[in-house]
C-alpha cells in the first residue's frame, strides 16, 4: 500500500500532500484535480515498467506535452510527483532543458523495494478507467499478458472465464459454499443486482461469451439486461482477484449503477479495504460518499482506513483540497461547500426556503 502521494507543479495543483489509506475516496468539482492525482500515480507506474522516449504517455495513461502537463499558473519549469509507503520512497522529476518541448525525466529517490511493487509487469497495480467497455455480445481473449484485465475491463470476461473454477484469496471468500472466483463474483453481483453471470469459451475463435439471469430467471445476453452490470462486472473481478496490499484504481465506479446499487457497491468496497487491499477511487456519487459514512457508523470499517479528499478550483485555477473529517457516527466535522449539497439546496428551492 502507498501511504502518500506528493505532487508540486503538476497540471492544476502547485503543491499537494495526500494521505492515503486503505479506501481512499476523490470527490468533488468538475476539473479540479481528481484525475491529475490518478496521472501523477499512472505516470510513476508506467515509467517504472517500460523504458520509452515519451515519459508522460504509454499503456497507462497519456497527458500528452511537457507543456500541457506542466502548471502554467505558476510558469513550472519542472514537476515533480512522489510516493511513499512502508516499502521506501520514489521520487520523479519531469522537466524540458532550456528551448526544448521534448519532456525528460530522472528519479531522484529510489526505493528498489517500491520500484518493484510499482512495475506493473508484477501485477500489484489494477487500473479500470472511467472509459470501461459496457455490454457486447461477445468479448475478446487476452493474449497480452501484460495487462490481465484491460484499463477499460476489455478482458475482465475472458479473466473470469479462465479462472472461474480456481479459489481465491481466503480472506475475500464472502460465500462459503465455495471458495471459487466464480461463486465469489456471482454473491456479490447478486446482493448489489439481483444477477448473475455464466460465461463461455466459444472453441476455435477468440471471443468469450457473457450470459445474466436475473432473479434466478433465463439467462440473457448482456444487451438485453441493465447496463449497469457490463459496468460493474469488471468491478468485481478485479477485486476478488487482487491480494493483501495491491492498489486497486477506479475512475467512476458508479456508472449506470441505480442509487441502492451504489450503496451496496460501497458495501463491497468497504470488504475490500478490510481486506488491506488499497483502493483509490474517483466519485461523484453521494451515494458511495454517504455510504462510506454510513459503514464507518456501522463499526464495518475504521475510521481511520478510510480517506475521503475533496477538491475545488480557488480563484487562481489552482486546485484546492481539503480532507474531510468523518466522525465515529459518520458526520461530517468540517462541512465543505459543494461537497454534495445539491441535494439539500434544490429542497430548499422546491420548499421556498
Amino acid at each position: 500500500m502507498l501511504n502518500k502521494i506528493y505532487i508540486k507543479d503538476f497540471k492544476c495543483f502547485d503543491e499537494l500532500n495526500l494521505e492515503l489509506s486503505n479506501l481512499n475516496l476523490l470527490v468533488g468539482t468538475n476539473s479540479s484535480g481528481k484525475s491529475t492525482i490518478i496521472q501523477s500515480l499512472l505516470l510513476i507506474v508506467n515509467n517504472m515498467t517500460n523504458k520509452t522516449d515519451s515519459p508522460l504517455n504509454g499503456h497507462l495513461v497519456s497527458v500528452g506535452s511537457f507543456l500541457e502537463s506542466r502548471n502554467f499558473i505558476t510558469n513550472a519549469r519542472e514537476f515533480l510527483v512522489s510516493v511513499s509507503s512502508d516499502l521506501g520512497n520514489l521520487e520523479m522529476r519531469f522537466f524540458t532543458s532550456e528551448n526544448d518541448e521534448e519532456c525528460k525525466c530522472e528519479t531522484l529517490k529510489k526505493s528498489k523495494a517500491l520500484k518493484k511493487f510499482l512495475n506493473y509487469n508484477n501485477k500489484n497495480i489494477h487500473y479500470l478507467s472511467a472509459k470501461r467497455i459496457g455490454s457486447q455480445d461477445l468479448y475478446n481473449k487476452n493474449f497480452d499478458r501484460y495487462d490481465e484485465f484491460g484499463i477499460f475491463g476489455e478482458y475482465a470476461i475472458d479473466y473470469f472465464e479462465k479462472n472461474k473454477n480456481e479459489p481465491i484469496e481466503k480472506y475475500l471468500i464472502n460465500e462459503k459454499t465455495s471458495s471459487t472466483l466464480g461463486t465469489q463474483v456471482n454473491y456479490w453481483l447478486k446482493k448489489i443486482l439481483n444477477t448473475e453471470i455464466e460465461t463461455e469459451d466459444i472453441n476455435d475463435t477468440d471471443r468469450v461469451k457473457a450470459r445474466y439471469s436475473y432473479n434466478e430467471n433465463r439467462k440473457v445476453r448482456s444487451k438485453n439486461i441493465g447496463s449497469g452490470v457490463s459496468y460493474i462486472i469488471s468491478i468485481l473481478v478485479i477485486c476478488l482477484s487482487s491480494k493483501k496490499d495491491d492498489i486497486i484504481i477506479i475512475e467512476n465506479p458508479e456508472i449506470h449503477l441505480h442509487p441502492k446499487a451504489q450503496s451496496v457497491l460501497t458495501e463491497f468496497f468497504v470488504f475490500i479495504a478490510n481486506s488491506d487491499i488499497q483502493l483509490l477511487i474517483e466519485t461523484h456519487s453521494d451515494h458511495i460518499f454517504n455510504g462510506a459514512r454510513k459503514f464507518i457508523s456501522k463499526k464495518l470499517i475504521d475510521k481511520q482506513k478510510v480517506s475521503i479528499n475533496f477538491f475545488t478550483m480557488d480563484n487562481e485555477s489552482l486546485s484546492k483540497h481539503t480532507k474531510v473529517l468523518i466522525s465515529d457516527s459518520g458526520k461530517i466535522l468540517n462541512y465543505q461547500k459543494d461537497l454534495f449539497d445539491q441535494f439539500d439546496n434544490d429542497l430548499d428551492d422546491l420548499l421556498g426556503l
